[in-house]
């Protein structure tokens, strides 16, 4: 058994939110034994990911959706 680790970016949550939306996001952040970010943007999406675990809340990742959407190109 190996162990999967993913480099986070801005630019590839960006994209992945632009081609698969927030479920396309959840899948990629949940398969990961571990996450590497790079930049702060990144690093705030991980911090975010990894609350949720913690919090009880209806929808806990509109939170992370609403700051993608942030960063989106108009």
């Amino acid at each position: 058994m190996g162990f999967n680790k993913r480099y986070i970016t801005k630019e590839s949550i960006i994209s992945l939110y632009t081609n698969k939306g927030i479920e396309g996001i959840k899948e990629h952040l949940r398969n990961a034994d571990a996450l590497i970010y790079s930049d702060l943007f990144s690093g705030i999406i991980v911090e975010m990911y990894n609350e949720i675990g913690m919090e009880v809340k209806i929808d806990p990742w509109s939170e992370i959706e609403r700051e993608i959407i942030k960063e989106l190109p108009n």
